[in-house]
Formats: C-alpha cells, structure tokens, sequence
C-alpha cells in the first residue's frame, strides 16, 4: 500500500528560511534509509506559496478564479512529501514517527495519508453505488 507523508508548512517555510545543516544532515539519512529499506516512492519540497496560484470552482460552474500566492500557513498548506509503499498503515506510521524533526522552528505536522488504489477503488461495491447515485441525480 502507498502513503503519503505530509509535512505541513509553518511560518519559517512560507518565509523560504532554509533549514540548519544539521537538521538537512539528518533528513538526508533519512530519506536514505526509506530508499534503502525499499519503501521510498517519491521524495519533494515544495517552494512557499508566494509561488503559488489557487484555483477555486464555484458550485454553479463556469470560469475558475485564479488567486495568487502567499497563502496563510494557518491553512493547512503543504512544505514537502515522501511517498512510501508500506504493507500496512502501522508500518507507515513507524516511518512517520522517525522521520527528523528541525529545531527552533514551532510545532511540526506531518499528516500520514493512504493512497487509493484504483484497482481496487473501482470495484468496491459501495463506491459503485454512490457512482450510480450521483449519475442518477445528474
């Protein structure tokens, strides 16, 4: 199963402050050791989101509005992400749980998602059912 590590944004990453080499020290053994491990996917860092745009669909339709960056680190934002290939979520959550931490930086979040797998995605009856239902309504 594939999972998605999310390390939210914090004020110092919205700002582009670069970390400390010593936490960049540790993360880079870290990554080595997923990639060694095997269970390594995809390894990224976002740039802030004064880079960013924001494209919002209004519920009637129609033409998308486009929004700028910053965007308030408050919001949930992403700084980076690894994706691993784990046999079970408490196996994830090990990795999660030894990824480094920076210092003199605030809280860190990191949100530990599973990845839908089409195969089986398309062939859960109750994800069927709501398929058909939503097409009845349309």
């Amino acid at each position: 199963m594939r999972y998605l590590l999310m390390f939210k944004s914090t004020a110092f990453s919205e700002a582009g402050i670069n970390y400390d080499q010593d936490y960049m020290t540790h993360r880079t053994a870290y990554a080595k050791s997923l990639a060694q491990a095997g269970v390594l996917l995809a390894d990224e860092t976002l740039l802030p989101s004064s880079s960013g745009l924001r494209i919002t669909f209004s519920l009637e339709g129609g033409k998308a509005d486009v929004t700028v960056g910053p965007f308030s680190a408050d919001s949930g934002l992403m700084e980076g992400f690894l994706m691993i290939e784990a046999p079970s979520v408490d196996e994830a959550l090990e990795w999660a749980r030894r990824a480094p931490v920076p210092k003199g930086r605030g809280k860190v979040d990191i949100e530990l998602r599973q990845l839908a797998d089409p195969a089986e995605t398309y062939h859960d009856p109750n994800i069927m059912a709501l398929e058909t239902n939503l097409r009845e309504q349309i």
